[in-house]
């Protein structure tokens, strides 16, 4: 009863828009919480693979800099160089279609697995 109710609202409310020339704003209302509740899946990675090749030399010669000094908060940029470094793996990942792994952080095995097997799609950083 309730439902047939609601339903005669609504088609009270549509057509009261309709008679005022304003039927877009109930649909434009309904796709913007259409939109909220689905949103767009995201797009696809689009950097060339240049580019990761490029961040990655940039982001483990970093790391290795960061590991080998002695500055204030060093395990905070360890933690956050190394988090760069997987994030740019994993974008290696899809674009080469490289089996992903564990989300960031990874730890150091899973690492090694995964800088192994961008090795062997023929990536060099």
């Amino acid at each position: 009863m309730v439902w047939l109710a609601l339903l005669a609202l609504a088609l009270i409310m549509l057509t009261t828009a309709a008679l005022l020339g304003h039927l877009d704003r109930p649909f434009a209302a309904l796709g913007a919480l259409w939109e909220r509740i689905h949103p767009p899946s995201p797009e696809p990675d689009t950097v060339p693979i240049e580019q990761i090749a490029a961040d990655l030399r940039r982001l483990a010669a970093h790391l290795e800099a960061t590991y080998s000094t002695e500055q204030p908060e060093k395990m905070a940029r360890l933690t956050a160089a190394a988090l760069a470094y997987d994030w740019v793996l994993l974008s290696a990942c899809r674009t080469l279609d490289v089996p992903l792994p564990a989300m960031p952080p990874l730890d150091p095995v899973d690492r090694l697995y995964t800088e192994a097997a961008l090795a062997r799609e023929g990536l060099t950083w």
